[in-house]
């Protein structure tokens, strides 16, 4: 073998070891700039959950198990606000056999109409509905007449930073 054939082997061989470590690093750096919350989201208990709300940052949900003695309300959130702190919490429940969603305020006298007033709704990674109460974190989560109950309910200068009517979406899993 001459000189000239050993230096292309080796001129190939470090060719080969560099490419492939550029490749593992690409592929380090690709799993790295997954967002966090897309991985941790597929294993997070809804109890554990915290979304942000989509365009409002200051504003967030924190989930946590119900204590309301009810079997079907398995969950509960705290709307909170960066400056504004908790605003007001709900416990969530389900009908039993239908898939639908009801929200009751915690420490509020229940009305007939409450569980009217307020529609949870919960969406996949392809804004897919997921029906009913699930044990695991959802990517997205919707309330219509959240932002509304919070302007008109005079909550802590609500007209000041109001929330309106937004998308939450999963921003991370509380530690377990």
């Amino acid at each position: 073998m001459s000189l000239s054939s050993l230096r292309s082997i080796i001129y190939c061989s470090i060719g080969l070891l560099l490419e492939v470590s550029v490749f593992q690093l690409s592929a380090q750096i690709a799993i790295a700039q997954q967002p966090r919350s897309v991985t941790q989201q597929k294993n997070c208990p809804l109890t554990k959950s915290v979304y942000r709300a989509i365009g409002k940052p200051d504003f967030e949900l924190m989930f946590g198990a119900s204590k309301s003695g009810i079997a079907t309300e398995v969950a509960a959130f705290t709307l909170k606000h960066k400056t504004r702190g908790n605003i007001v919490s709900y416990n969530l429940g389900g009908m039993m056999g239908y898939g639908s969603l009801y929200l009751i305020e915690i420490g509020k006298k229940a009305e007939s109409d409450v569980g009217e007033k307020l529609k949870p709704y919960f969406f996949d990674n392809n804004w897919k509905s997921a029906n009913g109460l699930t044990n695991l974190a959802s990517r997205y989560f919707f309330v219509s007449g959240l932002g509304l109950q919070d302007w008109y309910s005079d909550r802590k200068g609500n007209r000041n930073k109001p929330l309106g009517d937004v998308m939450w979406q999963f921003e991370r899993c509380q530690p377990q």
